[in-house]
């Protein structure tokens, strides 16, 4: 933790802030890839500035339950196994999370229906695209305030992944570019994070899964944080899940590492 010190000192006296450095936009990411050990955590990683992209395949029906395939570096890893869940049932649920998250404070998070494989639909397509909008629209209308959708008669992005650089591929970008970054702004805030911050959050990071918050409180002495300030640290990265901390149920101990 000395050694934090010193190189946040050396920081300060030699870093001008400037727009460029230190005004950004953070967007945290946690791909849960719909595998069944994750569903139970998923409302404990979703927090009230979330946006939940969920993605289906669209040559699949909403009550088919997706396979579930691992990979490693590239190759398949263990036999493939059904999802607990349907994939009406994943947007359902992530839509419930959302609006549960959106009951309890100022925030509302959003959701956002991601189609793949439009390619498979065939002459079809957009019969088929119909039906499902159709579908969804009617079982999430009381899900309005978190549902982000493409237009008032579709909620699905329907994409086709496989597209080759050019016009299509460019308009699927600008489309979910554009909706993605109308939620940030919706669902984000701004906040001045102290240089100490980083220091600390790295200092705990190394510590291992599961830190004590009397370990906390020492490393924010060395650098110079009371426990309030330390306090508000772990209030900030817990909200951009960069840790875990339960202070009414756990108040004691910090997640550093999603695993642990």
């Amino acid at each position: 933790s000395q050694s934090m010190i010193s190189i946040i000192e050396q920081m300060a006296k030699h870093v001008e802030p400037s727009p460029e450095i230190f005004d950004d936009d953070w967007i945290h990411l946690i791909d849960t890839g719909g595998q069944p050990q994750f569903q139970d955590v998923f409302p404990l990683l979703f927090h009230k500035e979330s946006l939940d992209l969920v993605v289906i395949r669209l040559d699949q029906g909403l009550d088919d339950k997706p396979v579930v395939q691992y990979y490693h570096k590239g190759n398949v890893y263990m036999n493939p196994s059904i999802s607990i869940f349907s994939n009406r049932e994943f947007i359902e649920r992530a839509c419930q999370i959302a609006e549960a998250q959106a009951m309890s404070g100022k925030f509302v998070p959003k959701v956002m229906v991601i189609g793949t494989h439009k390619d498979k639909l065939g002459i079809d397509c957009e019969a088929r695209l119909k039906e499902i909008n159709k579908e969804l629209t009617k079982i999430l209308q009381k899900y309005d305030r978190v549902l982000i959708r493409k237009s008032e008669d579709e909620v699905i992005f329907a994409v086709n992944a496989m597209a080759p650089v050019g016009e299509e591929r460019q308009q699927y970008t600008e489309e979910l570019q554009a909706c993605i970054q109308k939620a940030a702004e919706e669902t984000g805030y701004e906040i001045d994070v102290p240089l100490k911050w980083l220091a600390f959050h790295l200092d705990l990071d190394k510590k291992g899964g599961i830190v004590r918050k009397s370990e906390c409180y020492k490393t924010g002495e060395i650098l110079g944080m009371g426990r309030s300030d330390v306090d508000k640290a772990l209030k900030y990265f817990d909200k951009v899940g960069l840790l875990l901390h339960y202070p009414d149920d756990v108040p004691d101990l910090i997640f550093t590492k999603m695993d642990s």
